[in-house]
């Protein structure tokens, strides 16, 4: 009797691995391009926790993993080198709005030319040999042309976006963007926006749609030299049928804004919920740092090597009068007259490190990553905005009074020495970013949690067509009910030319009548 209830547990179990994917796992391809490492790292956490749960993992990007993970499998296609450069026009052209302005065109060419190199790659090509299909593409922004691979493994996509959405992600699923209400990420402006700034904002609106059509333009450009046209579906067709977008971007650290029910924040995705030990070397400093620790960061994109010599000399400067021992992410092995109370590393696990009860302060260029982290450690900050949303996200953490922002061509010794010692002494700056910190943390789900429930529900539901927006499939004119309101402009024009006529052939005949008697 024992040995026959053993033998149906056995039948039973093994029904239900046959019968339910997620007991064995989907299979899940990743393919993140982007020249920011800071984009992948939010792609790439969600991929791990994927593989974490038994999912069967695949990640495609250009930069290496050293952390070893059950069902996860790191595929690196380097990308050329551009940092340096890239940095050093950033430097050169920060102080105009108009020199950055011309830039867009050439970066948003680069910015496919990675995409490219990958899907080429003879590892890449090997991967798409394999026998096994895929159950799901997660995919970051600026690589449209991996909208083909899905087409191929006739599988759904997901999108995972960085920040806040601009028009270019709103129009993969039709989301709208008030212009009364939404303040466009190029001009630093935040809510309630005045008359004259939803005037500005209005125009960054325009902006913004010129700079998606730019944006679309290369990206067809890009995939159509990878997809042939005749051979594979159109660019939009297939730009059309992203299935969710997961947005690293929260309504208590930017502006709230509608929803359609394909996106869905995530703000935080790379945070852990548990840091993951430091570095030996790195524990050390910040536990033997008797007056706290300041952690300096450009990001990922910029490097700090190439920082302008007057600039850096007040940073070093600065730095050297301090009590604070400084971590400061430098991409060389030695930096020329460097403070003896300055750590210099390469890398760092910088949401570990916010994590540590010993930092004080946050130096930082303004990224979306960055300041959620901040923010949900209760970390306050000192912003240097340099370009495309840095502005308006330390904007708005200024509002709330928990950053104090410099402008980088306003930078000097005496500005980052008052900016530096405001934060850390005035308590009012690490009390409203606590504060902040519980409503950020506040929600039924983690950021984690979120994007693996709807992960998992795109995979279930074949690509959920029913989330999707009628809305996404209109053009501009439909969406916003133009050619209605023309129509009906049209018609009332024509009912009153139809009224003035008639009253004036009455008139005339009545006239007629009149002149008759």
């Amino acid at each position: 009797m024992v040995l026959s209830e053993w033998v149906v547990k056995l039948v039973a179990l093994c029904l239900f691995v046959t019968l339910c994917p997620e007991a064995t796992g989907y299979r899940i391809l990743g393919i993140n391009t982007s020249p920011s490492q800071s984009h992948v790292i939010v792609q790439d956490a969600l991929m791990k926790e994927l593989a974490r749960r038994g999912h069967h993992i695949t990640m495609v990007s250009p930069y290496k993993e050293s952390e070893q993970i059950p069902n996860y499998r790191k595929i690196t296609v380097p990308m050329d080198p551009w940092a340096t450069d890239f940095t050093k026009t950033v430097f050169e052209n920060s102080n105009s709005r108009w020199a950055v302005l011309k830039l867009m065109p050439e970066m948003l060419r680069l910015s496919s030319v990675p995409v490219n190199k990958t899907l080429r790659s003879q590892e890449f090509q090997n991967l798409m040999k394999e026998p096994a299909g895929y159950d799901l593409l997660i995919t970051g922004i600026m690589s449209d042309a991996v909208f083909g691979v899905s087409h191929i493994l006739n599988c759904p996509t997901i999108i995972v976006c960085p920040n806040a959405p601009m028009a270019v992600v709103n129009s993969l699923v039709g989301n709208p963007t008030p212009v009364s209400t939404i303040p466009n990420m190029m001009l630093g402006l935040t809510n309630p926006m005045s008359f004259g700034q939803r005037i500005a904002n209005l125009a960054g609106f325009v902006f913004e749609e010129m700079f998606s059509a730019m944006w679309k333009y290369y990206q067809r450009k890009s995939y159509e030299e990878l997809f042939p046209p005749g051979q594979y579906p159109a660019y939009d067709a297939l730009r059309n049928n992203v299935s969710l977008v997961f947005l690293n971007h929260h309504f208590t650290k930017g502006s709230p804004r509608p929803y359609v029910p394909a996106m869905v924040e995530v703000g935080g995705l790379q945070i852990k919920d548990k840091p993951s030990p430091l570095p030996e070397d790195m524990r050390l400093w910040i536990e033997g740092a008797e007056h706290g620790v300041i952690l300096f960061s450009l990001g990922t994109n910029l490097l700090s090597s190439s920082i302008p010599p007057e600039m850096l000399s007040a940073i070093v400067e600065t730095f050297r009068s301090l009590k604070q021992r400084i971590i400061w992410k430098w991409n060389t092995q030695d930096m020329p007259n460097k403070p003896a109370n300055v750590l210099l590393t390469e890398w760092l696990p910088q949401d570990d490190i916010l994590a540590h009860p010993n930092v004080r302060l946050f130096i930082t260029h303004g990224g979306l990553g960055g300041i959620a982290e901040a923010l949900f450690h209760g970390v306050p900050l000192v912003g240097i905005p340099m370009f495309g949303d840095q502005p308006v996200n330390l904007a708005k953490v200024q509002e709330e009074g928990w950053a104090y922002v410099l402008q980088y061509t306003d930078l000097t010794r005496e500005k980052l020495t008052k900016a530096v010692n405001e934060v850390l002494h005035d308590p009012r700056y690490r009390e409203n970013v606590q504060r902040l910190s519980l409503l950020f943390r506040d929600r039924p789900q983690s950021a984690m949690d979120t994007a693996v429930y709807w992960t998992e529900y795109v995979i279930r539901h074949k690509g959920a067509r029913h989330l999707r927006y009628p809305g996404a499939d209109m053009n501009f004119f439909e969406r916003h009910s133009l050619d209605v309101l023309g129509f009906l402009a049209l018609l009332t024009a024509v009912i009153f030319k139809l009224i003035s006529l008639s009253c004036r052939w009455c008139c005339r005949r009545r006239v007629t009548k009149l002149k008759k008697q």
